[in-house]
């Protein structure tokens, strides 16, 4: 497809809302819609005239296909000037084949009126999501569908609920993990509410973006908590079980053949692994249909393509006046743009107030060519020239910012090639100085080509390095969707790095608690702050910098550090409080409270017991001026009090206290559940520790119960930071069996998958979770023997939340 066709199709993209009364939707669906619906339209106009009007166009059509059929074979066919176009999935060059069985589970999904709004489509790339997701929205008649583009998600939503939508629509939102979460969520709230929409994500995979949903908005959390688990996945393989690969590279180099007016090539029959994503099998058949003859041997086909697809940047560029005549020099400067543009993007001007977003500038363009090394400082006329160049390679997929070389397998190994090509002082140049929207493209096109570019994990510790501070921000946001990539390198160079204390105080208080990913980066955020304490830093502001990094440490279980640092704390709120006791009051109390944990994990039980009664007192003073504004407080410290007093023996009064605790968290789950939910489920696992203590067996096991399907609750919302949590619950219904005597199926069922969340814990962090993994394995080694007969005769350790 030549540029002025792209340019055609993008002018009739705005006619299916039109045509269909639903203006609004123009601004919010991308360029993969509109055809079906114009072709239905179009379908409807025909009809109207009659069988007459249909039998000429389709006696057209027959007698243009013939007429094309007897110049196959005697023309040589001029090739499209880009051949990675035609692999993209909006081209539909191969016809869809295979995927049966999901297909069956998605259309059964929008027949189901009880069914939830929502489903989550995730596969690797490559593997045929986008194509899969077109297929399924032809398939059904009588529904509008609409690919909605970045930045229209929340207008989207509000669409949805003012009620002025098709009575059946489909909304397909594409490379959903990288859209703004609470606009994703807004949109699966509205489709849940109303009647007959349906929301198709499609992501290259259902991680902690997903799971913390309900954290980006809170205020329908509840809601999103329901409709957004795991049996909402439908999950893609690679290999599409109804053919061989041998099969799929055949029939895919018949359809590049017919399409490109070329003999059909043999393909030859070799060990093609099943699960190699389509993607990759439809490359080999358009290189076997380029070449003419079969393919041998072993070859990366994705830069292949690309090789083919320097001619159609050539082309180009001889018509945007940059090159008079084909040299290797100006193929490679062409090729390093395009890579570059494919590693950060240009994304254009603000989101309009109905939610579009526009191409970018000139001078933005401009601004990304002068990042390739060798135009650096070229004279402004020809980086415009490359920048006009640039702006009309592509069409954007998505209806905004800059269009690079699709699919994004093809963008992904581009840019690197291109990084890893530059010397290391050029590589760093195209990282320097980023928006914070190049930098969370660069980190996430770097991530995701790590899984199939082995050169990927070097340059992502380059991009790192150049500009820690923006990096450092782009991680906080692109962190959860790559685990372990990009945290370890961010904390290692925060150690060092040139740092504003300013800038680090502000980032500090954006990284979520308790965060396992994230917690290791808030903990070299908080050492960087303290370290940077002066004369001159007020005494308010170390001690609540000083709370704040003792509960960091601990998070990553640096626990004699913790213990010291929380100290500092206590010792300079008591100092603050000698001279404006009614101010500072409520600081103490808090530092008091954390004071407390850390000296009961130090095993200075009665020095806890003593520091958690006073910022009990404490807080039960200040419920007397203000009830509403420290209930939760006095709530919290009650639950850690109460384990204060089991452990020094005191089982009656924890009883007691536990029981307060559970009564408050109640109360206050009434007028704000999704606040309060993570504090009640806290409460109960610690209160059925005191029940069992004191002989109530069957309500210590119902209340242990209770805490673990809170906690299995909150871990679909947010696993990274619940699952510790919940853990600790599977692992106290073993205590709680232990203590009654009743060793139960279920009881050891449940210790045993707390186990294995401890390995996966403690695989991740050890110094956080090896202790509480090794406790949780003998509580497991004891049920299994108590089932079998033998005495149990070793207190087990309270499994505190």
């Amino acid at each position: 497809m030549d540029r002025g066709a792209w340019r055609r199709h993008a002018w009739w993209v705005g006619v299916p809302a039109t045509v269909a009364g639903f203006g609004a939707w123009a601004a919010l669906a991308d360029d993969k819609t509109g055809w079906t619906v114009i072709s239905a339209a179009a379908a409807g106009v025909v009809g109207g005239f009659g069988p007459t009007v249909a039998d000429r166009l389709a006696a057209k059509r027959e007698t243009r296909r013939q007429r094309e059929d007897a110049l196959r074979g005697v023309t040589s066919a001029e090739l499209p000037e880009s051949v990675a176009w035609l692999l993209h999935p909006g081209q539909a060059v191969v016809d869809f084949l295979g995927r049966g069985w999901v297909l069956r589970r998605l259309e059964s999904w929008t027949t189901d009126p009880g069914a939830v709004a929502v489903r989550l489509l995730t596969g690797a790339g490559g593997v045929g999501k986008t194509r899969l997701a077109r297929e399924f929205a032809d398939r059904l008649p009588g529904w509008r569908c609409e690919w909605i583009h970045p930045g229209a998600e929340e207008r989207t939503a509000a669409l949805i609920a003012s009620g002025d939508v098709p009575e059946r629509l489909l909304v397909v939102v594409d490379y959903a993990e990288t859209r703004d979460r609470a606009g994703v969520a807004a949109l699966v709230c509205a489709a849940q509410r109303a009647t007959g929409v349906r929301v198709l994500l499609i992501a290259r995979g259902a991680g902690l973006w997903w799971e913390t949903l309900s954290a980006a908005y809170p205020q329908q959390a509840q809601l999103l908590d329901a409709v957004t688990g795991r049996s909402q996945v439908v999950e893609l393989p690679a290999r599409i079980e109804e053919s061989a690969p041998d099969e799929i590279v055949a029939l895919a180099a018949r359809d590049f053949a017919a399409h490109l007016g070329r003999p059909v090539p043999a393909v030859e029959p070799r060990d093609r692994p099943a699960d190699t994503p389509v993607l990759r099998l439809h490359a080999e058949a358009l290189l076997t249909v380029l070449d003419g003859k079969p393919r041998h041997g072993r070859y990366d086909v994705l830069t292949e393509v690309l090789g083919h697809e320097a001619r159609y940047w050539r082309s180009a560029a001889r018509r945007a006046g940059l090159l008079a005549a084909d040299d290797p020099a100006s193929d490679a400067l062409l090729r390093q743009v395009a890579g570059v543009a494919a590693l950060l993007g240009a994304d254009g001007p603000a989101v309009s107030p109905l939610g579009t977003a526009g191409s970018p500038s000139p001078d933005e363009v401009a601004g990304l060519v002068r990042r390739v090394p060798a135009l650096t400082d070229a004279e402004p006329d020809r980086v415009a020239r490359y920048a006009a160049w640039l702006a009309d390679l592509y069409p954007a997929t998505d209806g905004t910012g800059l269009g690079v070389v699709q699919p994004d397998l093809l963008a992904e190994t581009l840019a690197v090639r291109v990084l890893r090509d530059y010397p290391a002082a050029d590589r760093a140049r195209v990282f320097a100085g980023l928006t914070m929207a190049q930098a969370v493209r660069a980190l996430t096109v770097l991530g995701r080509a790590r899984t199939h570019q082995a050169d990927a994990a070097a340059l992502i510790e380059t991009a790192l390095g150049v500009d820690v501070p923006r990096m450092v921000e782009a991680v906080l946001q692109v962190g959860v969707q790559f685990p372990g990539v990009f945290t370890p390198g961010a904390v290692r160079l925060l150690a060092d790095a040139d740092i504003d204390l300013g800038w680090a105080q502000e980032i500090a208080v954006l990284v979520p608690y308790p965060s396992v990913e994230l917690g290791r980066l808030a903990v070299a955020l908080t050492s960087r702050i303290v370290a940077g304490f002066t004369p001159d830093t007020p005494p308010d502001a170390q001690a609540y910098w000083m709370d704040m990094h003792a509960v960091r440490l601990a998070e990553v279980g640096r626990r004699t550090e913790a213990l010291t640092t929380s100290q500092e704390a206590v010792n300079l709120r008591r100092e603050l409080t000698t001279t404006n006791r009614d101010t500072n009051l409520a600081n103490l109390a808090a530092s008091l409270n954390n004071h407390a944990l850390q000296l009961a994990e130090a095993g200075r039980r009665t020095e806890a017991l003593t520091t958690s009664q006073e910022a009990v007192n404490l807080r039960r003073e200040l419920t007397t001026t203000n009830r509403d504004t420290y209930l939760p407080n006095l709530a919290t410290s009650l639950n850690n009090h109460a384990l204060r007093l089991a452990q020094t023996g005191r089982h009656t009064e924890a009883l007691d206290a536990s029981q307060e605790a559970v009564n408050l968290q109640r109360e206050l789950t009434t007028t704000n559940r999704d606040a309060h939910l993570p504090h009640l489920a806290l409460s109960l696992n610690n209160h059925a520790g005191r029940l069992a203590e004191a002989g109530r067996h069957a309500e210590a096991l119902t209340t242990s119960r209770e805490a673990v399907d809170l906690r299995r609750e909150l871990t679909t919302t947010n696993r990274d930071a619940h699952l510790p949590d919940l853990a600790m619950s599977l692992w106290n219904v073993g205590y709680v069996g232990l203590k009654v005597g009743s060793v139960t199926e279920e009881v050891i069922a449940s210790t045993a998958e707390g186990v294995r969340y401890f390995d996966e814990l403690a695989a991740a962090e050890p110094a956080a979770f090896e202790e509480h993994r090794q406790a949780a394995r003998r509580n497991l080694d004891e049920l299994r023997r108590a089932a079998g007969g033998t005495e149990v005769n070793e207190p087990l350790r309270d499994a505190e939340g």
